[in-house]
């Protein structure tokens, strides 16, 4: 799914700690930016000690890097956060596709409702 583009507070990837979380640098302001842990809203692709994990983690970091040196948007709130203090959002590349709706389309994550509850 894409939409308009840059939509959301710019993003600098700093790196992938999982298959759903990320560590990056927000621009909040013109002259601001935060470094924040973010975690990709709805979705789930393995946690580190999940046999899927390191196959989720491996898909993120791919679709992230498919987009070069293109900048990243955070499609989410800087005051909601989950319960390990990430924020919690989508985030959208340059070419305005959500990342988090390419890893289900591609198979390795699947949806996570807000519950907490997995469905395949």
């Amino acid at each position: 799914m894409a939409l308009r583009r840059h939509e959301g507070f710019p993003l600098e990837v700093e790196r992938v700690v999982d298959s759903d979380t990320l560590i990056g640098w927000l621009t909040v302001s013109p002259d601001v930016k935060s470094r924040y842990r973010l975690r990709l809203q709805g979705i789930e692709g393995g946690e580190a000690h999940d046999p899927r994990g390191p196959t989720g983690t491996a898909a993120l970091a791919s679709a992230l890097a498919e987009s070069g040196a293109a900048p990243f948007h955070w499609l989410g709130s800087l005051l909601t956060r989950d319960q390990f203090g990430r924020l919690v959002g989508q985030v959208q590349r340059a070419d305005g596709c959500l990342l988090n709706l390419l890893l289900l389309q591609r198979g390795s994550h699947w949806r996570r409702d807000r519950s907490g509850l997995e469905t395949h």
